[in-house]
Parts: structure tokens; C-alpha cells; sequence
């Protein structure tokens, strides 16, 4: 009996044995599978990354044009970005940056076949100097992303610090410039074929009043742009042809013993040009006129004509450089730097001896690329300051009413507002006429021919006196003025008279033909005068005017007093065309 319980209870603990073995057992195989399962799936993630590693899409180079001035940060950001194995789309990328000026790589973008060898590879990222030299590149290709500046940097007029310090003295504002190169003592400013100076000339073109707007054609080809222009382009004339770009002009300026006896003074450019070469110890400064800063924006634009990787690898790399690696790299090298997020503060570099980095209160507007244009336009074809005779009649129908006024007093008001506006560097002389005024003569001189501003205001205020008197000595009055022209012609500009009229010639002293041939005799091919019409009514002497405008190549004109136009044209007329 006692045998038989042993027995049993031996059979119970082997059977427990064997339970707990094959509980074992199975924990065992269980963890051994979860094991596996993980290494597996290790292997798998580290399959799929070496996968990656491998391209196995292939290589692709990112091309990158760039200007010259930020291609060389944009270029070691480019290896170290590189060299961190990016990989876009399944494909390994290289990038590969072209230092291209901004102007060469617009024309070969904007073009209807991209020229290589030109402006080097085709790029799916453009960063040019600005983003109004880009308009009319981003009007052909059109970008893949809303364009951000990667850096950016204030257009100023570098000079000597003794000029600039000069300069910042006076106040002046971009619209003074033209004032500046024409004085007795003259800026001598250097207008090299760049972003800078395109910016510049477009700041000199704005008006004054409205200068936080953008540039408008009309105001671009208005008669105060085109002579403000045109004087700094002729003043830049007389500055050596060997300083063709911003780095000679800076270089003869350096070099100069007297930077006041210099061949140029001042050029436009950059506020990270000078900072690099005042690192390196140049005797440099800055000059910020008064008003909206024009501003070299470099926008970072991914071009929408690239192939889907490399635009996928632009955006990449751009979200690179503007990181802090790349954020540090452009201060380092006098860039400023747009904050980082929203409503952040732009970041400048350190100040140094000769330039500061001053908050800019108010960034210049981007021009239409339109009015860019026309502005680029007179700087390559400057107009030459104007000389008018004008010769107004003041004859008894004169005193007509026309809208309310008398057409007389409808060209005192329009004559006002025109000659508001003109240029200090033309000539303007003031007649009136209409029979026995001087004398026997039928004319009188309000103001000679003398500086524009000056004479308006002696004429307007004699012609404030004026009323209308009796008979239209029209063609005695008109031969007067032509030969008074022929006399005092200057070969500065271009010569006129303008004959403001309402009526016929009704003096019989002097026929319609006769009139033809004394005018003719009374020309000089060596001192060319232009005779302008404009006709106030209907005038049976029109065709008779018409022909004495047309053997001058001058124009006729038939408008009413009343017009609100008027001004504009004589402010036309009397200005450089």
C-alpha cells in the first residue's frame, strides 16, 4: 500500500516536470520569435535605408545659378549640404553652383531656348541679385514656390569716408543726385551696367511725393524722370571709359591719393561689397540718402520649367542655407539675413570702421519691370537739356471764354503747372505777342532765354498782367523768336520754339509764303531749331503752320484751353525729346 502511493505520487511529479519543461519550452520559442520578428524587421528598416543610401532611382545634380555675390557662400553651403547625403525622390544629389551676373543669367532664362554657354547649366534654382532685374526670367518659367529672399543687402553710393561723410552732412535724398553731378563741384558718379545701378537710377526716377509707390511707366517717361535720369547718365559720361564696373570704380577710389581729385567719387553698390573690402582694409564708407532704400532682395526661385526631383531638391536646399549653418555663413559674409519666422527681426553683421548697419526703416518699392525698363532706356540714351523760346499770343481773342475762363488765363494756369516741372539745367525764354507791344515790334520779351526755373518765374509773373490786346501779328512774331533761337543755340540740348496761338496771322505785311521762305533763310543746319505749334481753336492759318513746323521737324498740336491735358503737352514741349 505504501509502495503503491509512492509510485503515484513519483508519476505526478514527473508529469509536473514534464509541464513546467513544456511551459519552458514554449517561452522559449515565443521570445525567440519576437526576437527574430525584431531582427527582421531591423534588417528590413536597415535594408530599405541602404536601399536609400544606394539611389536606387540614381544620382541627380541640383543646378544652381547664382550671382556673383552670394555664389561663392551659396557654393560651400552647397558641398556641406552635399556631403550629408541628401536624398530626393529615391535619387542622390549633387549640387553644383554657376556664378552667373544677374543680367546675363536673365536674358539666357527669359529666352525662348536656354543658351548653356551663356550662363552656364540650366537651373532648376536661380538666386539673383534682385527680384526686379529677375521679372521678366520668372515671367517665362515661372517659379515653383512663392520666391523669399535668401539674403539681402541696401543699395548705397559708395565712397571715400571724407565724401561720404560730406555727403550724409547735406541730407540728401536719392532725388538729389542728379543735383549733385552737375554742380560746380560735381559728385563724379560712376554708372556701371549693374543691379545697383539700376536700382539707384530708379530711386533718382520716382517721384519724390509718392516714392513709397512702385515706379510707373508714365512717371518713367514723364519729362522730370527723363531729365533727372538723363543728367546723371550724362554726368557719368565724363567718367573714365576703363571704370566699366563696380569693382574698378571702388579701386580708383581706393587708389586715389585726394579722393576729391578722384576720376569718380562715388558708384553705387552694394552694402556687402563694401564690407568686404573694408574687411580687407580699404578706406571705404557708405552714403545713405534719405528716402525708401532700394534693396538687393536676392530672391531664392525655383523654377517651375525643372524636373520634379531637382525642384523637390531646390526646396530642400533652400530650406538648408536658411538654417543657422547658412545664416552664420552669409553674416560672416556682410549679408544681412531675414528672420527666421514670422515677425522676426532681420539679423545684420557686426558694425566696422566705415560702415554701420542701421535698421532700414522703409525698403523701396519693386518697380513695374515696364518702367525698370524705360528707366534703362534714357541711361543708355541720356536727352540733353532742353532750350525753349515760348511764344504765346496774347491778342484780343485771347480773352474768348473757354470752359469758364478766358483761353488766356487757361494757358497762365496750364503754363504754371507745366513749367512747375521742369529741370533746372534747361534754358526757357517767355514772349508774348500781338501787334505793337515794344515799339513798333509786335512782341515783348517777359524773361530771355535763361535757366528754366528762373525765367518761368519772371514770365509767369510779368504774364500775370497781361490782358489781351487787338490785332495776331503771327508771322513777324514767330520769324523774331526763330532768329533770337538761331542766335543764343547751345549745343548741350535740343532747341525749340513753341508757339501758343488761337487765331490766324492777321498782320498783311507778311504773306503766308514769304513767311515760309524767311523762315526757311533764318535756319542753320549747324544750329538746328525746332518750331512747335499749338493751335488753341480753329485756325485758318493751320495749314501755313503746319508747314512751318514740319521744315523745322517740329509738331503741331491742336487742342482746346480748356483741356486738362495742356499741360502735360506744353510740359512736352518744352522739355528734351
Amino acid at each position: 500500500m505504501g509502495n503503491h502511493r509512492r509510485g503515484h505520487a513519483d508519476r505526478r511529479r514527473r508529469g509536473v516536470s514534464r509541464g513546467v519543461v513544456a511551459t519552458v519550452v514554449v517561452l522559449v520559442l515565443l521570445a525567440a520569435a519576437v526576437v527574430g520578428w525584431f531582427a527582421v524587421r531591423d534588417r528590413s528598416a536597415e535594408e530599405a535605408e541602404q536601399a536609400a543610401r544606394a539611389c536606387v532611382e540614381g544620382e541627380a545634380t541640383l543646378a544652381v545659378t547664382a550671382d556673383p555675390d552670394v555664389a561663392d557662400v551659396l557654393r560651400t553651403l552647397g558641398e556641406s549640404w552635399t556631403a550629408g547625403g541628401p536624398v530626393v525622390r529615391d535619387q542622390c544629389i549633387t549640387t553644383e553652383v554657376t556664378a552667373t551676373p544677374t543680367a546675363v543669367a536673365a536674358e539666357a532664362l527669359a529666352a525662348p531656348t536656354y543658351d548653356p554657354s551663356a550662363a552656364g547649366p540650366e537651373p532648376a534654382l536661380w538666386v539673383p541679385a534682385d527680384t526686379a532685374s529677375a521679372a521678366s526670367a520668372v515671367a517665362a518659367r515661372g517659379t515653383d514656390i512663392t520666391p523669399r529672399s535668401v539674403v539681402t543687402s541696401p543699395v548705397v553710393i559708395g565712397a571715400a569716408p571724407t565724401v561720404a561723410d560730406g555727403l550724409a552732412a547735406a541730407g540728401s535724398r536719392w532725388s538729389d543726385l542728379p543735383a549733385l553731378v552737375t554742380e560746380a563741384d560735381p559728385l563724379r558718379l560712376a554708372l556701371p551696367a549693374d543691379p545697383a545701378t539700376a536700382a539707384t537710377v530708379v530711386a533718382v526716377a520716382t517721384d519724390p511725393a509718392s516714392e513709397t509707390q512702385p515706379l510707373t511707366v508714365d512717371r518713367a517717361t514723364s519729362p522730370a524722370a527723363v531729365s533727372a535720369v538723363s543728367r546723371l547718365a550724362l554726368a557719368a559720361g565724363a567718367v573714365p571709359a576703363d571704370i566699366a564696373d563696380v569693382d574698378t570704380a571702388l579701386d580708383a577710389i581706393v587708389r586715389a591719393p585726394d579722393p576729391t581729385a578722384a576720376p569718380v567719387r562715388a558708384v553705387p553698390v552694394t552694402e556687402q561689397q563694401l564690407a568686404t573690402r573694408i574687411r580687407e582694409g580699404q578706406q571705404l564708407a557708405a552714403f545713405r540718402p534719405a528716402g525708401p532704400t532700394p534693396m538687393a532682395d536676392h530672391p531664392g526661385l525655383v523654377l517651375a520649367t525643372a524636373d520634379p526631383t531637382a525642384r523637390a531638391a531646390a526646396a530642400e536646399f533652400l530650406d538648408y542655407v536658411r538654417s543657422t549653418p547658412g545664416r552664420e555663413a552669409f553674416l560672416a559674409a556682410g549679408f544681412r539675413v531675414p528672420g527666421g519666422s514670422a515677425g522676426a527681426t532681420d539679423a545684420a553683421p557686426e558694425p566696422m570702421a566705415g560702415l554701420d548697419f542701421p535698421a532700414v526703416d522703409t525698403v523701396a518699392p519693386v518697380p513695374t519691370p515696364e518702367a525698370r525698363a524705360a528707366v534703362l532706356r534714357i541711361v543708355a540714351a541720356p536727352q540733353r537739356p532742353a532750350s525753349t523760346t515760348l511764344l504765346l499770343d496774347v491778342s484780343g481773342s485771347m480773352e474768348s471764354i473757354d470752359g469758364g475762363s478766358t483761353r488766356l488765363d487757361n494757358v497762365r494756369a496750364a503754363l504754371g503747372r507745366a513749367t512747375g516741372a521742369l529741370p533746372g539745367d534747361g534754358r526757357l525764354g517767355v514772349w508774348i505777342y500781338s501787334r505793337g507791344l515794344d515799339g513798333p515790334r509786335p512782341y515783348r520779351v517777359l524773361a530771355p532765354l535763361g535757366p528754366a526755373a528762373e525765367s518761368a518765374r519772371t514770365g509767369l509773373d510779368a504774364l500775370s498782367g497781361i490782358t489781351p490786346q487787338t490785332a495776331t501779328s503771327t508771322y513777324a512774331a514767330v520769324l523774331a523768336a526763330y532768329r533770337s533761337a538761331v542766335e543764343n543755340w547751345s549745343p548741350d540740348g535740343p532747341q525749340s520754339v513753341l508757339l501758343v496761338t488761337d487765331g490766324p496771322n492777321d498782320d498783311t505785311s507778311i504773306s503766308s509764303s514769304s513767311f515760309l521762305q524767311s523762315l526757311a533763310g533764318a535756319a542753320d543746319p549747324a544750329r538746328p531749331v525746332r518750331l512747335d505749334v499749338v493751335s488753341l481753336a480753329d485756325n485758318s492759318d493751320i495749314d501755313t503752320l503746319r508747314s512751318a513746323a514740319g521744315q523745322t521737324g517740329g509738331d503741331v498740336i491742336v487742342t482746346a484751353s480748356s483741356d486738362p491735358g495742356l499741360a502735360g503737352t506744353l510740359e512736352r514741349l518744352t522739355s528734351a525729346r
